[in-house]
């Protein structure tokens, strides 16, 4: 994945994939990705540079949720535009 070679995508990729699970009830990532990335997150959290990262407790990674978190409309609308691009990749294979 990205955030392997560039950790600074973890924010994105957490607040987008929490959206996806909490508020539109539809995750694209199993369960197991989501803990890594928010694992990922914890350890590298005090180096990783993001305009989001503000809204993210570093401390909340430790539990795995994204529960608490409130969205901003670029969120959301990645969130939405990912659904879409997964979508048409589910429907190619």
């Amino acid at each position: 994945m990205i955030y392997d070679d560039n950790p600074n995508m973890l924010v994105p990729y957490y607040l987008i994939h929490s959206y996806l699970y909490y508020e539109k009830d539809n995750p694209i990532v199993s369960d197991e990705e989501y803990d890594r990335i928010c694992k990922m997150l914890y350890e590298s959290y005090d180096t990783v540079k993001h305009c989001h990262k503000h809204l993210i407790d570093k401390e909340t990674l430790l539990s795995g949720t994204g529960f608490h978190l409130k969205y901003n409309s670029r969120i959301r609308g990645a969130a939405i535009q990912l659904i879409k691009v997964n979508r048409e990749n589910e429907i190619q294979s």
